[in-house]
């Protein structure tokens, strides 16, 4: 592979043709694995000049998130036009800054998020979105730090007043956006229980310091919850897998009433029916976690959040946990591994020089 110090044409491809390969969605298809056979990588022309404000980067690492499968069969919230560039967030090096560019150097690591697609050897980016990546973590894990701790912060921070010493529980807890609450519910000094479906998942949830664990395919949630808090069940249900899960969920709020049950995304495909007496009876709130469309609305927040979470990652409380790295032009196995609902933690392609688990 090439070294960081190799200058804006680090791989052969980039340097010959003035061009850059990109991991491409060209096509709707029927289904994530129709979409996974259709995706290709293309050549894309590098661009030639930099606008004043605009940062060139050597791409490192892209990160998976589960949203790609919906995308490749327009079924997000976010529809792009096609053609477009899959996977939204990535990490990377500087190669070169526009004229009034002072936040950053060539050399500099840096992390970002984009809709423009972030499968891509090289990104040209405003250094306005642009984020220094903390020494402690890897380019994968800078790739894999902006959508699940955001999402996490958003939901449990803002939306949820998580406190600390309250019961937390996190299902799906073994996935990307899933890990990455727990290890902020812990940051934050709440007891957390994480659920997931595989006993493996669960493990990893135990390293990454869960006080409990259930495994929702072998035992019920309310069962397993009762018995660990003793009767108090949970403050704060953080809850991207939607379904059955959910309506487990809705029977392990807090007794003692105040819990916030938050619906951060539907993973297993299937959007639950809540019965609007069962937030009567318990005295709970149904909060609704829009991570990234409140934070584009709110310009300081999203700034905020940032600065909170960059801090808790140079304080050694937040390192996205990678499973799995494969090269661009293995691309179609890293995303199957996500849609056969294999990822433990994060899943990311690299670029170039790959990086350091």
């Amino acid at each position: 592979g090439a070294n960081a110090g190799a200058g804006p044409c680090s791989t052969s491809s980039m340097a010959s043709a003035g061009s850059y390969r990109a991991l491409m969605c060209e096509k709707i298809s029927a289904s994530a694995a129709e979409g996974i056979e259709a995706a290709v990588i293309r050549e894309l022309p590098r661009q030639a000049q930099l606008k004043e404000d605009e940062v060139r980067i050597s791409a490192r690492a892209a990160s998976l998130n589960f949203p790609e499968l919906l995308m490749l069969q327009n079924k997000y919230q976010y529809k792009p036009k096609l053609p477009f560039v899959l996977c939204t967030e990535g990490a990377g090096v500087v190669t070169e800054v526009g004229s009034k560019v002072t936040k950053f150097r060539p050399g500099d690591r840096v992390f970002y998020a984009t809709l423009a697609g972030c499968a891509r050897e090289e990104m040209v980016l405003s250094e306005q979105v642009v984020i220094p990546l903390p020494d402690a973590l890897s380019f994968s894990q800078g790739a894999s730090f902006h959508m699940g701790y955001t999402t996490g912060y958003h939901g449990l921070v803002t939306r949820g007043h998580l406190k600390p010493g309250e019961w937390l529980l996190v299902t799906g807890a073994g996935g990307g956006m899933g890990s990455m609450a727990l290890e902020l519910g812990k940051a934050v000094g709440a007891k957390v229980i994480a659920a997931a479906s595989s006993d493996e998942k669960l493990e990893v949830c135990k390293k990454l310091g869960a006080d409990y664990v259930v495994n929702y395919n072998k035992q019920k949630l309310k069962d397993v919850v009762g018995e660990i808090t003793k009767g108090q069940f949970c403050d704060v249900i953080y809850e991207p897998v939607g379904g059955e899960i959910f309506d487990q969920c809705v029977r392990c709020v807090a007794t003692k009433g105040y819990a916030r049950l938050l619906v951060v995304g539907f993973a297993c495909g299937t959007i639950p029916k809540f019965g609007i007496n069962m937030a009567l009876i318990k005295g709970f709130d149904l909060v609704g976690v829009r991570s990234g469309a409140q934070l584009g609305l709110e310009p300081e927040l999203a700034q905020q959040t940032m600065v909170e979470l960059l801090k808790l990652a140079s304080d050694g409380k937040l390192r996205p946990y990678i499973s799995a790295e494969f090269g661009l032009d293995n691309f179609r196995e890293a995303f199957y591994l996500m849609e056969q609902r294999k990822v433990v933690g994060k899943c990311c392609l690299t670029f170039g020089a790959s990086s350091k688990l």
